[in-house]
């Protein structure tokens, strides 16, 4: 069963930190340190079902605030934070199946973006020298590994893609 609470652990210590409690129960969500907060996004309903709803909590005044849902709910996803904007990808939908949709956060502006998807599903998402990495084989039919990226250009501020199999 889904439960509110979220728990952090500093890294060069043994301890977790319990937070307050979320606004909405989750399980297979997706956190995301960054900035100064903790983003929670996405994961299963208490129904199992995949949830829209995202959360961020200021460390520092340990309150949670409720984010604009996210343009596709998704359970398992990665995310991962590219420059001034938090990416969200892959993860399952409500039928369980692999999701390739890739979204932005833009904190600035308090709304989501959908850009361009992964070309085929993934559920492993790292960053990388600035860049975000996915590799993953999600079904027989897709190759070995999949590297997609991401790249955050500062100096026009826009985030393009390049895959290669």
């Amino acid at each position: 069963m889904p439960i509110p609470e979220m728990a952090l652990s500093p890294g060069k210590s043994l301890y977790w930190e319990v937070f307050p409690p979320m606004a909405t129960h989750r399980v297979y969500c997706t956190p995301v340190l960054w900035a100064g907060r903790l983003y929670v996004l996405g994961g299963c309903s208490e129904n199992g079902l995949p949830l829209d709803s995202a959360e961020v909590l200021d460390l520092e005044s340990q309150r949670w605030c409720e984010l604009p849902p996210l343009p596709t709910a998704r359970a398992g996803a990665s995310a991962v934070a590219v420059g001034d904007q938090l990416m969200v990808m892959g993860g399952m939908d409500a039928q369980q199946s692999p999701l390739a949709s890739v979204e932005v956060y833009h904190p600035d502006e308090g709304k989501w973006e959908r850009k361009t998807g992964l070309g085929q599903a993934s559920m492993g998402i790292t960053t990388l020298e600035k860049g975000v990495q996915a590799a993953d084989k999600m079904s027989e039919q897709t190759n070995m590994c999949l590297l997609c990226g991401y790249h955050h250009n500062c100096e026009d501020d826009v985030v393009y893609m390049c895959a290669c199999v």
